[in-house]
Parts: structure tokens; C-alpha cells; sequence
């Protein structure tokens, strides 16, 4: 591989080092093939595989290294360029689980949100007429 890059390098007309896309696309490619590659096919395979920048609004991407465990994290976000057809063969089209999960988050919204009114009504209705009075029972400042 390393003598077929090298090979390569002769070859480009460029004196620019291949690109590591470029190695890597090489790489995958059978030896036979890439022997046969003229100079103006490598130019223009260096070009098409070139990173280009993000079309996304946020493009953050990193690496975490944990101990015995690398966690790649990639937030991406941006307008949807994907086609409906693309979306339908990825299963993206499915709003049954989504709607499931709307659907708990909203009840486990919902009944915290009444935990806590009826929370404060029941300590007000003991505390009677004197509305800071639950407040020093629930802090346990009496």
C-alpha cells in the first residue's frame, strides 16, 4: 500500500501530499485499479473527496475520551435536505414511537406540575389565614 501511494505521489502532477480522504479511498480500491489511474483522475478524485465546509447551522463533532471507552458525539443542525423518499427507506417517517414519547413527557410534566399545586393548596388550607405560615412548616422553621 505504503509503495502504491508513493507511487502515487510520482504520479500526481501536483507536489502536494495526498490527502489522508484520498489515501483512504485508495486504500479501498483494488491495486490492479489504482496502477491504472492517470494523473488527471487522481486530481480529480483529490478534488470531489476534499472536506468541504458544514451545510448545517451547528456542526459540532468530538471525541471523549473515557478510559477503555472513546465516545464519539457529533450535534448537527440545520434545514432537512434529505427526500421524503430517503426519509421513508430510513424509517423517519414513523411518528408512532415519537408520539409515544410526546406523550409520557407530557403526562410526567402534567403530574408533577399538579404535585406541586396540590402541594402548595394543601399546606395553604392548613396554614388558614396566615399564607407564610406553610411556608415556615415546610421549611421546618417553626
Amino acid at each position: 500500500m505504503l509503495d502504491q501511494i508513493t507511487e502515487l505521489k510520482c504520479q500526481i502532477a501536483a507536489p502536494s501530499e495526498p490527502t489522508a480522504e484520498l489515501k483512504r479511498f485508495l486504500a479501498r480500491l483494488p491495486s490492479s485499479m489504482v496502477r491504472r489511474l492517470t494523473p488527471e483522475e487522481l486530481a480529480a478524485y483529490a478534488r470531489a473527496l476534499a472536506p468541504q465546509r458544514s451545510p448545517h447551522w451547528i456542526d459540532f463533532k468530538t471525541s471523549v475520551p473515557l478510559p477503555g471507552l472513546g465516545i464519539y458525539v457529533a450535534l448537527m443542525v440545520g434545514r432537512e435536505r434529505r427526500s421524503r423518499e430517503r426519509l421513508r427507506q430510513e424509517g423517519q417517517l414513523r411518528w408512532g414511537p415519537y408520539f409515544a414519547i410526546a406523550a409520557v413527557l407530557a403526562a410526567t410534566l402534567v403530574t408533577g406540575w399538579l404535585a406541586s399545586v396540590l402541594l402548595i393548596e394543601g399546606l395553604t388550607l392548613m396554614a388558614g389565614d396566615n399564607r407564610d405560615v406553610w411556608w415556615r412548616a415546610y421549611t421546618g422553621s417553626l
